[in-house]
């Protein structure tokens, strides 16, 4: 999967923009609309967001450090947590806007967004990091040896006596 990274890091790039965005949104406009404790709601959303969409852009700057299946894994389910969690709180913030309070069963799927969080730290808790520092370690020991190797053979051919 060659550059799969930067395809979670510009998701993260969009993320955190459009998590500003909202945050702006919400300071501006709804704060006008919305009572304290929806709009409580919908900041929440836009934490929830912002920390995961940094989360994305850092964990894919940094992709060569984890396993890579497990790590795509993780970011998935880390954007999956973002539309589940935060898209659940903007809904829910915002349902009397729409004019329509039978959106709350919304609120159902706000805590499967949560559990994609909490599911795509464990992964990365458990995984552990790649074995890529141990093979450059590994690497960088054969290339001394051969070095070694290649400079005794050309010390032997530069003195033919010895």
């Amino acid at each position: 999967m060659k550059h799969t990274h930067r395809k979670y890091v510009k998701t993260g790039f969009l993320l955190a923009g459009f998590a500003v965005a909202l945050g702006a949104f919400g300071s501006h406009w709804l704060k006008k609309l919305l009572d304290e404790q929806s709009l409580n709601t919908f900041e929440i959303g836009i934490r929830y967001q912002m920390i995961h969409a940094l989360s994305l852009i850092i964990l894919g700057l940094n992709h060569r450090k984890f396993n890579e299946t497990k790590l795509n894994i993780a970011l998935w389910m880390m954007i999956l947590g973002i539309i589940l969690f935060s898209g659940s709180l903007y809904l829910l913030a915002t349902r009397n806007l729409w004019g329509n309070e039978s959106f709350s069963f919304i609120g159902a799927i706000t805590p499967l967004g949560g559990l994609l969080f909490i599911l795509s730290w464990l992964i990365l808790f458990f995984s552990g990091f790649s074995n890529s520092e141990k093979h450059n370690t590994e690497k960088e020991d054969f290339e001394e040896v051969k070095e070694k190797k290649r400079h005794r053979s050309r010390k032997s051919t530069d003195n033919p006596t010895e």
